[in-house]
């Protein structure tokens, strides 16, 4: 039998032992669960059950996890099982589906709104029961109002950006924008053009697509359209984008300017325009909203945004209450365009949103009377890399879940490398390869050519799936810091951060004009150290003192290299088994490569993660989808 995990802060033996007991000693739940049971208790008209406080607990603990919500008939391998890596699940059991359904029915605790009609408003009770479903009653509120939102705007279109039959107008705008009504090789009008006039003529689309399939290159042509439009009627379009992280925001940008630049040089927009496009500055969704706590933001339902047209990138990584707050803040009459794969990692946070809303390929197509019927566009076509691309074949077989196909594609895959762990001298090969770059890093800063820095820092970066432990984000940056180390003059190795050291950022700083996830490099100059941070149009100067909080880049965990994407990505998985190796998680990283991507792991490893599909609990996709 496993050793029982400690108690969590504030634990004393009381009632809630017999309760909560094997939930701690297996390290289940802790101080946060342990703490919400004891406040409904202070406040519950009556005792509720053991197994209610049972639910929620797991409940609340479900929610830290990212579900949304806890599924009765699926709580064990939810929460309880993503919790064991060490066998301790033995010391939980959890009731029958049928017989804890129908006792949390009858709990003080719970509100079962299928049976009473309540709203969301009218909720006071802190669990909510939908079916087989239990919410932290907050959730379920997000959830139902997010769909609420997302139903009433599928009516018609308003606004000023477009005039009363906007098919009439847009329709030849964009083929202007297309060169043409593109068709696909079935003769079909093509996706991104379909996604471009839903984008334009409905009040809100989804854009679902993976690397390289042309989500950019839409929304380019979407805002020069809205644009054009505007125009026409003597009118200023409000555009703002926006994306979950600061390094998102950025890279939005950046692939904007390069589609911006293509539409001049192909002389479909003039330089106006393109400066107009250009001057567009895309920013987190939290700083577009105004945040002013971790709950509370400026624009709301009461004083929305003024924007006409707002598109966010990367909402794969937005959070259920975020985008709830988001729909509370883009105006009714407004177009909203959401962007994003639905294959990579989801938000940190609670929610799978973005695969809620395309739910399965064809799903949009087949059900037009659906809240998002029509409105959800899948990209298929990928244009980032070469037919035949060996990158490309491996991500579509890690997202179909084809183990066996992943690996023949690591074996034989072009621009694909495998490293296992059991073999010395390909990952003495691999390392040294690393630090080689790393040194390049180096000698770039000593000379204060930052660009060069910044560039050989990007060519080849280590994604990590795990933080500790062998071939983890600590083990990587430890061995290319202490040899990087070496390549800088005794009289330079003072001061933090070093010189030829890259930066991360990890804290918003709105003063220094600083978002999470900006990266730079600290060169040696005539007049000392500086930090040269990426942006777009031109790198920046920064004082060291001024960088706030910050980590070092040599290399990076999978989650923060979303929205990254880099000319070599080698992805480095753990030696043993963990819960956070899923098929999400290694799609994402593959598809962080454009030329070159390395996996290091063993065979096992991989095939666990490719057969392991995150599964969040969520009710939102069968409220989008009604009955498909």
């Amino acid at each position: 039998m496993t050793k029982q995990a400690s108690r969590p802060v504030g634990w004393s033996t009381n009632e809630l032992d017999g309760v909560l007991g094997p939930c701690v000693g297996a390290g289940v739940v802790g101080n946060f669960e342990v703490q919400l049971v004891r406040a409904v208790l202070r406040r519950a008209p009556t005792r509720p059950t053991d197994d209610c406080l049972l639910a929620l607990a797991l409940s609340a603990r479900a929610m830290r996890l990212g579900h949304v919500c806890l599924d009765l008939r699926t709580a064990h391998d939810q929460v309880v099982a993503s919790q064991d890596d060490q066998g301790t699940t033995e010391y939980v059991a959890l009731p029958d589906p049928e017989s804890w359904r129908a006792e949390l029915a009858a709990s003080p605790i719970v509100s079962v709104p299928a049976e009473t009609g309540a709203t969301p408003g009218a909720l006071l009770r802190p669990l909510v029961l939908d079916g087989f479903r239990l919410y932290l009653q907050r959730f379920w509120q997000f959830e139902v109002e997010v769909a609420a939102q997302l139903e009433e705007r599928s009516g018609p279109v308003s606004g000023i950006t477009l005039p009363d039959d906007p098919d009439a107008r847009v329709e030849p705008v964009l083929v202007d924008l297309f060169g043409g009504t593109p068709v696909d090789e079935d003769g079909r009008v093509d996706l991104q053009f379909v996604a471009a006039r839903r984008a334009l003529t409905r009040p809100v689309t989804v854009i679902a697509g993976g690397p390289g399939t042309g989500k950019t290159h839409t929304v380019a042509r979407i805002l020069a359209a809205a644009h054009e439009l505007a125009g026409a009627r003597g009118e200023v379009v409000r555009v703002a984008l926006a994306a979950p992280t600061g390094k998102a925001a950025t890279r939005m940008k950046e692939a904007v300017e390069t589609q911006v630049a293509a539409l001049l040089g192909a002389g479909r927009i003039d330089e106006d325009r393109a400066d107009a496009l250009r001057a567009i500055e895309p920013t987190t969704i939290h700083r577009l909203l105004g945040r002013r706590s971790r709950t509370s933001f400026r624009h709301d339902r009461d004083d929305p945004l003024p924007h006409d047209l707002v598109v966010v990138d990367e909402t794969s990584m937005v959070s259920l209450p975020l985008l709830s707050r988001l729909l509370d803040g883009v105006r009714p009459e407004a177009r909203l365009v959401l962007v994003g794969d639905p294959f990579q990692l989801a938000s940190i946070e609670a929610g799978t949103v973005m695969g809620d809303m395309v739910g399965p390929s064809g799903r949009s197509e087949k059900s037009a009377t659906a809240p998002l019927g029509g409105r959800v566009t899948e990209l298929r076509v990928g244009h980032r890399f070469d037919a035949g691309s060996g990158i490309a074949e491996l991500a579509l077989a890690i997202r179909d879940g084809h183990a066996d196909r992943v690996v023949d594609r690591l074996v034989h895959g072009s621009g694909v490398h495998w490293v296992r762990p059991d073999d010395p001298a390909g990952l003495a090969a691999l390392r040294a390869q690393v630090v080689a770059a790393a040194t390049e890093v180096v000698r770039a800063a000593l000379e204060d050519d930052g660009l060069v820095a910044l560039k050989a820092v990007t060519r080849i970066k280590v994604l990590a799936a795990v933080r500790r432990g062998p071939l983890g984000l600590f083990d990587w940056s430890d061995l290319i810091d202490g040899a990087a180390l070496g390549a800088v003059p005794v009289a330079l190795r003072g001061g933090r951060p070093r010189v030829g050291t890259p930066v991360m950022v990890t804290h918003n700083d709105p003063v220094n004009r600083l978002a999470n996830g900006d990266v730079g490099v600290v060169v040696h100059a005539p007049d000392g150290r500086w930090v040269v941070m990426a942006g777009s149009p031109e790198p920046r100067r920064l004082a060291p003192a001024r960088l706030g909080e910050w980590e070092a880049w040599w290399a990076m965990t999978i989650h923060k290299s979303q929205g990254s994407e880099f000319p070599h990505a080698v992805v480095s998985l753990p030696t043993v088994d963990s819960p956070i190796l899923t098929r999400e998680l290694l799609y994402t990283a593959v598809t962080r490569a454009k030329d070159e991507v390395t996996l290091v792991g063993s065979e096992e490893i991989i095939r666990l993660a490719v057969d392991r599909p995150v599964a969040r609990a969520s009710g939102l996709s069968d409220r989008l989808w009604p009955g498909t």
